[in-house]
C-alpha cells in the first residue's frame, strides 16, 4: 500500500516521459523557493531551455525519435546541474530551470555549459547521429520577482532573444522584459 502511495505521489509530481518535475509541481516547488530566497536576501535565477527545431526532429523522424531527443537532453540537464537545482518540464520541449544562491554570472556560465553538452549528445535516430540545440534565456533576482511566474517570463523573454540571434545561444536581459518592450516603443515611436 505505501509503495503504491510513493508510486502515484510520484506519477503526479513527475513528468512521466522525462521524469523530471511536471510545470505544477516546478512551480509550485519554486515558489516556495523564491520565498526562502527573498526572506533569506539570497540570489536566485531561472533557466529557460527551449529545444531548437524540435518540431521538425517530430515531423521528419516521428515522435519516437523525438521522446529519445527529449529523454536524452533532459538526462544531460539533469547531470550537469546541482543537487540543489530544481527543473521542470514546462512545456513541450520547454524546460526550466531554478537555481537557488545564483547570481546572473553564475546563470550565464551554467546556461552556456548546459547549452554546449547538448548540442554535444548527438542522439542516435534511425542508426544516425542528431544533432541537437538548444536556446537558453536567463534571468535572476531583480525586486519584482516575487514568483517563479514573474521570473520564468523574464527568462523567456531573454529565450526569445537567443532564438532570434540565431539560436544555439544563451541570453539575459539587463532589464525585465516589460521595462524592455517599453524602451523598444519608445525607440520606435521616436524613429517615426
Amino acid at each position: 500500500m505505501l509503495e503504491s502511495n510513493e508510486k502515484l505521489r510520484y506519477l503526479a509530481n513527475h513528468d512521466q516521459l522525462t521524469g523530471v518535475l511536471n510545470a505544477r509541481t516546478f512551480y509550485e516547488v519554486c515558489d516556495h523557493m523564491i520565498c526562502v530566497a527573498r526572506r533569506d536576501s539570497k540570489p536566485f535565477s531561472v533557466l529557460f531551455v527551449d529545444l531548437d527545431h524540435f518540431k521538425k526532429v517530430n515531423d521528419t523522424y516521428g515522435h519516437d525519435a523525438g521522446d529519445t531527443v527529449l529523454r536524452a537532453a533532459t538526462e544531460c540537464m539533469s547531470g550537469n546541474i546541482r543537487e540543489c537545482d530544481v527543473i521542470g518540464r514546462v512545456g513541450g520541449e520547454e524546460f526550466s530551470v531554478y537555481l537557488p544562491e545564483t547570481d546572473n554570472e553564475g546563470a550565464m556560465v551554467l546556461a552556456e555549459k548546459l547549452r554546449a553538452k547538448i548540442e554535444d549528445l548527438m542522439p542516435v535516430i534511425n542508426g544516425k547521429p542528431l544533432r541537437v540545440t538548444a536556446s537558453i534565456g536567463v534571468a535572476s533576482e531583480m525586486p519584482h520577482h516575487v514568483s517563479i511566474a514573474d521570473i520564468q517570463r523574464d527568462a523567456d523573454h531573454a529565450m526569445y532573444h537567443a532564438k532570434q540571434e540565431g539560436r544555439n545561444r544563451v541570453s539575459s536581459l539587463d532589464a525585465p522584459c516589460y521595462v524592455e518592450q517599453t524602451i523598444s516603443m519608445e525607440r520606435s515611436i521616436a524613429v517615426s
